[in-house]
């Protein structure tokens, strides 16, 4: 375990502890028991933890150091707790219907990035079925000694992509 402090406490130390509980930004020390009719947070005194809940006898004698010491707790946000209200309606304008995490962008970028591969996948499928297509009607032409202008070719070509795709829609 990290540096801890063992009761007794000081009464400046049950304070801290008390701030930390309450004001920290991080999780509080709770009580284990399955049941109680108050929240399990718990409470500091000079002789060590205790649970509110007068249905519990959970007790705890010992804290991490660094908690009876407002200038040493981690800030996990810097000097505030969480986005501000602008961060979270710019986040709503730009990300959705609630801000998000970091590891959740880069889950979304990674999703973004993989749909935008996918659109320029079937954008090349499309172009290269769209060019065999194209590539068939001449070879039938050509036998039989007609010859159009490719732009009637590729009319041809695409009328007949249609045609398959419809079909393909209605099946």
């Amino acid at each position: 375990m990290s540096d801890t402090i063992t009761a007794p406490w000081s009464s400046e130390q049950v304070a801290a502890l008390e701030q930390f509980q309450t004001a920290s930004g991080m999780h509080p020390f709770t009580c284990g028991a399955d049941r109680h009719s108050l929240p399990p947070r718990l409470v500091p005194s000079n002789s060590g933890w205790y649970c509110p809940d007068p249905a519990c006898d959970y007790r705890q004698d010992w804290a991490h150091a660094f908690m009876a010491d407002p200038t040493a707790w981690p800030r996990p946000f810097g000097d505030r707790h969480g986005p501000t209200p602008e961060e979270v309606r710019d986040g709503i304008k730009t990300l959705g219907p609630f801000p998000i995490s970091a590891d959740t962008l880069a889950d979304v970028q990674a999703r973004q990035a993989w749909e935008a591969q996918a659109v320029a996948d079937h954008a090349a499928n499309a172009g290269r079925r769209r060019a065999l297509a194209f590539n068939a009607v001449q070879p039938v032409l050509a036998k039989h000694d007609r010859h159009l202008p490719l732009s009637i070719r590729q009319e041809i070509a695409d009328a007949v992509l249609a045609a398959i795709d419809s079909d393909t829609a209605a099946a």
